[in-house]
């Protein structure tokens, strides 16, 4: 599910975002020094202002989203897998969050009983696998991670 161009490009985006963030601080950081250079009190306070929710906006919305993405491809690359044969019974079409990974959640069951259910996050860059209602699979897991999916 996951290849090398998928680390590849959380990488560099997350590096690409952290570089302009950084760079876009810079800027407001050298305007205001400008500004305290010439003893103008209130542009400076107003560039400082700007500055920091404009850099802090940036940085929650574009750029920690990349870089949470990229440390979770970089644990799941290195880190122990699970492999769990079971039943589909649940993909949920809307998505949330969890651990900084927008992820879809599939329950399936290993047994027959309501405590053998486990719930499993699906990445949701990923396409939705086509699967039926008591279907048997068979899951590699990274945590509740989904990172290969197969029919068994």
């Amino acid at each position: 599910m996951y290849g090398e161009s998928d680390y590849k490009q959380a990488s560099r985006q997350a590096t690409l975002r952290v570089v302009g963030a950084l760079l876009l601080a810079a800027a407001f950081l050298a305007v205001m020094l400008v500004f305290n250079r010439m003893r103008l009190q209130a542009p400076t306070l107003a560039t400082a202002a700007v500055g920091f929710v404009v850099v802090f906006f940036l940085w929650s919305f574009k750029v920690s989203p990349w870089t949470k993405y990229n440390r979770f491809l970089r644990e799941m690359r290195n880190g122990q897998r699970r492999h769990t044969e079971c039943s589909f019974l649940h993909f949920a079409p809307e998505t949330r969050m969890h651990d900084g990974v927008e992820v879809h959640e599939m329950i399936v069951t290993v047994g027959t009983g309501e405590e053998d259910e486990r719930l499993y996050y699906w990445d949701a860059d990923k396409p939705e696998p086509a699967l039926r209602e008591g279907e048997k699979i068979q899951v590699e897991s990274f945590g509740n991670f989904i990172t290969a999916l197969e029919r068994a």
